[in-house]
C-alpha cells in the first residue's frame, strides 16, 4: 500500500474522530442543560426570519420563525410558525414584533405557558446566553431584565426624525396622549432624552409581559388604524411616498418595528422600577 493511500485513510480517520468529539461534546452540553433548566419556569423566544450562527443549547429557548421556509439548519430547539398570527401579513412593517404578537396570543389562550417570558433575537442575546441565572432569585429584588441604555448624539426624538419618518414619531405621542394619558408625562419626557433601552431585549413576569403587550399593540394598532395599514404592501407604498430610492424605502417600510423600539422605551421608564441591567452579546 503506498503513502498516498495510507495518508488518505488516516486522514479520514482523523476527520471522523474529530467529529465523533465534536458531536459528543455537543451533546453532553445539551444533557447537561437539560438537567438544569426547567422550561416551565422560563421561557425565552429568539425571533429570526432566516437561520443564524448562534448556538443554544439551553431548552428554554425557542425559535419562532415566520414560516418553515425560513429556516434550514437543525437546531435541537422547539421551533414556533408565526404563520398563522394576525399579524402574519404585516410581518415585515412589525419585524419581530409580529412573532412576538404571535406569542402573546399563545399565552393568552394557554397553548404556552411560564412563569418568566424573554425575547431575544437571532443576532442579540443577553450575555449569559446558555447559563440562565436563578431568576427566582433576580426577581425578588427586581422587576425585569433588560439591556443596558444606549445612550446616543440625539435625543430620542431627534435621533428617530433623522432616520425615520418624523411625523410617525410625533403622532406615537399623540396616540399615547389620547389613549394612555397616564404615560404622556413619560413619554415627553423619553423623548427628549439620550439615553434609552433599545433591541426589544427582556426577560419579565408574565402579568407584566401581558400588561406590556397591550400597551404596545393597542398603540401600534391605533396608527395602522389612522393609515388605513392592513398588509405589508399598504405600509410599503407609504414609505415610498417619503424615499425615492428603492432600497430606502423597502428598509423604511419597517415602520412599526422601528415605533415599537420607543414605544417599549416609555413603557420599561413608567412601569418597571427595579430594573436588572444585563450585557448584550451581538453576532453578525
Amino acid at each position: 500500500m503506498n503513502q498516498n493511500i495510507l495518508y488518505k485513510i488516516a486522514l479520514i480517520l482523523f476527520l471522523l474522530i474529530n467529529n465523533f468529539e465534536k458531536d459528543y461534546i455537543r451533546s453532553s452540553i445539551k444533557n447537561n442543560y437539560k438537567t438544569k433548566t426547567n422550561s416551565s419556569i422560563v421561557k425565552i423566544f429568539i425571533m429570526t426570519h432566516k437561520d443564524f450562527d448562534c448556538e443554544i443549547y439551553n431548552p428554554i429557548y425557542n425559535i419562532v420563525a415566520d414560516d418553515k421556509k425560513q429556516l434550514k439548519k437543525n437546531y435541537n430547539l422547539d421551533i414556533l410558525y408565526a404563520s398563522q398570527s394576525t399579524l402574519y401579513n404585516k410581518k415585515r412593517a412589525y419585524s419581530e414584533m409580529s412573532k412576538l404578537y404571535f406569542i402573546y396570543e399563545l399565552y393568552k389562550n394557554a397553548t404556552i405557558s411560564s412563569k418568566y417570558i424573554g425575547l431575544n433575537h437571532y443576532r442579540r442575546y443577553f450575555d449569559f446566553c446558555n447559563n440562565i441565572p436563578n431568576l427566582d432569585n433576580i426577581f425578588e429584588n427586581h422587576d425585569v431584565i433588560l439591556s443596558r441604555k444606549i445612550k446616543m448624539n440625539l435625543n430620542t426624538r431627534d435621533h428617530y426624525c433623522k432616520n425615520h419618518i418624523c411625523q410617525n414619531f410625533d403622532e406615537i405621542i399623540d396616540i399615547i396622549k389620547e389613549i394612555k394619558p397616564k404615560y404622556y408625562k413619560t413619554a415627553i419626557k423619553a423623548s427628549k432624552e439620550k439615553q434609552n433601552y433599545y433591541f426589544n431585549l427582556f426577560i419579565m413576569k408574565k402579568y407584566d409581559f401581558y400588561n406590556y403587550c397591550k400597551f404596545m399593540y393597542d398603540i401600534l394598532f391605533e396608527f395602522d388604524k389612522r393609515h388605513n395599514f392592513s398588509s405589508d404592501e399598504d405600509i410599503l407604498n407609504y414609505s415610498s411616498k417619503y424615499f425615492n430610492n428603492r432600497e430606502e424605502y423597502y428598509y423604511q417600510s419597517r415602520v412599526e418595528s422601528f415605533l415599537s423600539e420607543r414605544i417599549s422605551n416609555i413603557f420599561f421608564k413608567q412601569y418597571f422600577k427595579k430594573i436588572k441591567h444585563c450585557g448584550v452579546k451581538y453576532y453578525s
